[in-house]
């Protein structure tokens, strides 16, 4: 007697419904585990960067990776031989030459960008030809920055040869990591006297993917103003962000950096890699007030417009930050970014509220 039969509805009911159920167990699992995975490889990126930071420190007598090539240095160029008048320009050359060796996608990118100032956004590129990494290169990208890892594909349908600053092949070898740009640029304004002449320092800062400067001209400041800075110029080591992502990208959908509750993984300069929320590191000061420390209650209000690295919140056109928080270190090199006051820790910079984050008792001196 055959006894077989079929499966009845309701075991097909409970069968779908079952799968249903362990699917929507198991999806947002498996895509924590995603997102920890490629926070644990940028966890290992920076501390790959930390060890060949030290490293290349060692080799150039405590010097500090960027661009470092000077005024007055000798040049091959297409005329003829020359020296290089500035060291924007000087450094400027380097990058170039750097990312010629490096990538064969700038093998034929021989023409230097007028008035570029290289170290905004290729001050890795020492540590690089350090290292003879090739460009562009996993550990400069996070897994989750999804434009340069199409770059690492070969996917450079947004490039072009000889395009522009926001076109050209150069982007394919930046880095999801941002430098602290006070390790190649002034803490704050300085004066000095060269060949009797007065001359100032230029302050420099980044928004919305543009470079900024101090009021003044930027061929007249003082000659070595963007230069690699030394390690033992670093005041606070363990509390100064030596290196950040523009974006939070392991929460879900990337966030810009100064969004208050924007929280990733920072490099410090004591090598140390740390997860913070923006708002429980100090919130800078306004970097063209360089002449001074100002009240520490100036912050650098700034809008921000989408980029192609990522977007803003609520896919908004532009948005309006009130601070730099630790892209712009009061004190530069010689102040701190955490701890913030507790009594500040999770909230907004308040106009009537002095937060400290450079040191300037007699002890220390000032900076």
């Amino acid at each position: 007697m055959n006894c077989a039969r079929g499966f009845a509805l309701r075991d097909v009911v409970f069968g779908t419904f079952g799968a249903a159920l362990l699917g929507a167990i198991a999806v947002p699992a498996l895509s924590q585990v995603r997102m920890d995975t490629s926070r644990q490889v940028c966890i290992g990126n920076y501390r790959f960067i930390a060890q060949a930071s030290a490293s290349y420190s060692n080799d150039f007598a405590g010097q500090m990776s960027a661009l470092n090539w000077e005024r007055g240095m000798q040049f091959q160029g297409i005329g003829g031989t020359g020296y290089f008048d500035t060291n924007m320009f000087a450094q400027a050359f380097q990058a170039n030459t750097i990312m010629r060796r490096l990538s064969p996608l700038l093998v034929n990118e021989i023409s230097v960008p007028q008035g570029w100032l290289a170290n905004a956004f290729y001050s890795h590129l020492p540590l690089a030809d350090y290292i003879g990494l090739p460009l562009p290169a996993n550990y400069l990208v996070c897994p989750d920055d999804l434009p340069r890892q199409r770059f690492l594909d070969g996917d450079l349908r947004a490039l072009q040869s000889g395009g522009s600053e926001f076109t050209s092949y150069r982007r394919a070898v930046t880095s999801s990591y941002t430098i602290d740009i006070y390790r190649w640029s002034p803490s704050r304004q300085l004066f000095a006297l060269e060949n009797g002449r007065a001359r100032k320092s230029t302050m420099t800062w980044i928004g919305n993917s543009l470079v900024y400067f101090d009021p003044g001209d930027i061929n007249a400041g003082i000659w070595d103003s963007f230069r690699p800075r030394l390690e033992s110029d670093v005041r606070f080591p363990a509390n100064k962000v030596a290196m950040s992502d523009d974006y939070a990208r392991h929460n879900g959908k990337p966030r810009y950096y100064a969004y208050q509750t924007a929280a990733q993984d920072m490099l410090f300069y004591d090598g140390s890699v740390r997860y913070f929320r923006t708002d429980a590191t100090n919130p800078g000061w306004n970097p063209s007030s360089s002449q001074n420390r100002g009240n520490m209650k100036s912050r650098y209000s700034f809008t921000k417009q989408p980029d192609i690295w990522g977007g803003l919140d609520n896919n908004a056109s532009q948005a309006s930050f009130t601070a730099g928080w630790y892209r712009y270190t009061r004190g530069g090199l010689q102040g701190w970014d955490v701890p913030r006051m507790n009594s500040m820790v999770g909230k907004l910079p308040n106009a009537t509220i002095v937060e400290s984050e450079v040191d300037t008792s007699a002890a220390t001196g000032t900076w």
